[in-house]
């Protein structure tokens, strides 16, 4: 389903994944509130093992009109991994392009850009599929906290000029989310990543 709806309504279908302590139940509440702020109904659902082990963690989440919580395997609009074997477990969601239609975008968190086989890439490339990978993990640390590496690549994500996300109305959905301790360092992290996508991801063709 495209983004956005005949009415002009937002269609999204998104997959977080990670592992447990990566906080991709903060990412997943984090869109759910900007969804239902700007008035679009939410549904979703969690697939989780031993999360409090390290085990993977992902997230269904649709925003707009849809019937059902789980994302089938090349439907997926967005893409949100923070950790990259996690990624490679759910690239699979991501939607191809078809005539008219762009397809997903992958947001991953990886030390080095070139984790990916070239195979994957090519594979991905010729459906249409975007990956953009972002060093998350150290952009938190460097700021101060490495427990924020999702708030980091959300950043990031936002400067994507095809992310069909605000990247103000974000930021307000961080502030009312993340507890008041953490919160004026997350919304610092949140702009880091921005800053660093506008230097990485290139703007939209005219």
């Amino acid at each position: 389903m495209d983004q956005q709806s005949e009415s002009g309504r937002m269609n999204i279908q998104m997959i977080i994944s990670g592992v447990g302590g990566q906080g991709v139940l903060l990412v997943t509440r984090i869109f759910s509130d900007f969804a239902l702020k700007e008035g679009y109904p939410v549904i979703g659902s969690e697939d989780h093992g031993m999360s409090q082990r390290g085990g993977s963690v992902i997230t269904y989440l649709k925003i707009g009109q849809f019937d059902g919580p789980l994302v089938k395997k090349g439907n997926a609009d967005i893409l949100l991994s923070l950790e990259k074997n996690e990624a490679y477990k759910t690239l699979h969601f991501l939607k191809p392009a078809t005539s008219g239609r762009r397809g997903g975008l992958g947001f991953i968190n990886a030390p080095d850009a070139g984790f990916m086989k070239e195979e994957i890439r090519n594979y991905l490339k010729e459906r249409g599929i975007e990956i953009d990978i972002f060093p998350a993990d150290r952009v938190a640390r460097e700021m101060g906290s490495i427990q924020s590496t999702n708030i980091a690549l959300i950043g990031f994500a936002s400067a994507h000029p095809g992310f069909p996300f605000l990247h103000e109305k974000l930021r307000q959905s961080i502030e009312r989310v993340t507890p008041s301790k953490f919160r004026e360092l997350s919304l610092k992290i949140f702009d880091r990543g921005f800053i660093e996508g506008h230097k990485a991801i290139p703007p939209a063709l005219p």
